[in-house]
């Protein structure tokens, strides 16, 4: 294994959950002689085309690995990676990464392509949001982007607009295009989480993040395993499929009628409650990497 000639190169474009991607860095290295490239400049952490086109050229890339921040920039980053290395696979597709930047267009992928997975009510617009507090419906306002640079949790949750006064309230000195609209399904105790990892699921149980009682930081939290509803968990590997995301966590909550609805989904979450998850996540990207070496050998010996 500690021959160089057998070593395998993995790109990365990553900065969020550096401590938890750190200890996959060394995993991988140690137990498969596979080293991860950062694809971002070392120094400042940016992402650079010229560094990046360097990169790819430098080292025989064999798969890339996309874990960000949101951020207009993730633009250049998206483009690079399609224009310049169409044909190096990715853990999760760059559309995945994009649509899961955006609350409004991860929802309305659910809605649109996985109808049986229940998700509470979207409201496409501050008028409809509007229009529905009028009508006596409860809101929940939270900012459209999801994975947000140094913004704890709960500040991503502007707020439950109960009545139209609430309402104009939260969103007063807001722009529209940067906020999400939901119905509100009311205050829950507990929030489920399931995180997968290609076919492998486990779901744990946390204490309510919204609650306005409790400031408890991702860290406080307690988390309890549960087993998986079989329904359910065929639902969410499903919805990763059709994404093209094999790496990825949802949240949901369940009613009192026993009804399950997801109100997150996190692409490649930090499975920091998970301790077997670096060993699974290692596993699962240098078979990926075999897998796809063994299939350009097979082919070269069918076109020979």
């Amino acid at each position: 294994m500690s021959n160089k000639l057998s070593r395998i190169y993995i790109g990365s474009i990553c900065n969020r959950d550096l401590e938890i991607f750190d200890k996959i860095k060394k995993f991988c290295y140690k137990n498969y002689n596979v080293s991860i490239v950062n694809l971002l400049k070392k120094d400042s952490n940016t992402f650079n085309v010229k560094h990046f086109k360097k990169q790819i050229k430098k080292f025989p890339i064999s798969f890339i690995i996309v874990k960000l921040y949101s951020a207009e920039s993730n633009q250049e980053i998206y483009k690079a990676i399609r224009e310049f290395a169409p044909t190096i696979p990715l853990l999760n597709s760059v559309r995945a990464v994009e649509i899961c930047e955006s609350r409004t267009n991860t929802f309305k992928f659910i809605e649109q392509r996985a109808r049986k997975l229940n998700v509470p009510k979207i409201f496409y617009s501050l008028k409809e949001a509007h229009n529905a507090c009028s009508n006596g419906i409860k809101v929940i306002i939270k900012l459209d982007t999801h994975n947000i640079s140094n913004l704890p949790r709960n500040d991503r949750i502007i707020g439950i607009a109960k009545n139209v006064s609430d309402f104009e309230r939260l969103v007063e000195n807001r722009k529209e295009k940067d906020l999400f609209f939901q119905t509100y399904l009311g205050s829950f105790d507990i929030v489920y989480k399931i995180y997968v990892i290609d076919r492998w699921a486990v779901s744990i149980t946390s204490y309510n993040r919204l609650r306005e009682t409790e400031n408890l930081t991702p860290l406080e939290l307690i988390h309890i395993r549960i087993p998986n509803d079989k329904q359910l968990k065929r639902r969410i590997l499903r919805l990763g499929r059709k994404l093209g995301m094999p790496i990825f966590g949802v949240d949901y909550i369940i009613t009192k009628e026993g009804i399950p609805y997801i109100i997150d989904i996190n692409d490649f979450p930090s499975f920091r409650s998970i301790p077997e998850a670096i060993s699974l996540l290692s596993d699962y990207i240098y078979n990926m990497v075999a897998l796809q070496q063994q299939f350009f050998k097979t082919t070269a010996r069918a076109k020979g």
